[in-house]
């Protein structure tokens, strides 16, 4: 089950993660093996995406240090993880 990958997307990943040919591997990755919201142990950081998901009616994944976010089968755009919450969750 391979997301798509919208424009907006494209254009952040390239600016926050890398320049990289493979997002479409990345984003992939994240659906199916990123950490949902309910199961982030640290607190803080898990009542803040889970407001973020509620409000906007969209699907967070953290993998690999960034924060995925996903509407339905479509990857909306991606946000590198503050570095104080690296390998906490």
């Amino acid at each position: 089950m391979n997301p798509q990958l919208t424009k907006h997307f494209t254009v952040r990943f390239s600016q926050r993660i890398a320049k990289s040919k493979r997002m479409l591997e990345f984003a992939n990755r994240a659906l199916r093996y990123g950490t949902e919201v309910s199961s982030i142990k640290n607190g803080e950081l898990r009542r803040a995406l889970a407001e973020k998901e509620n409000e906007y009616s969209a699907m967070a994944r953290v993998y690999r240090n960034s924060v995925y976010w996903f509407s339905g089968d479509r990857a909306v755009t991606v946000y590198p993880l503050p570095q104080k919450y690296h390998g906490r969750f």
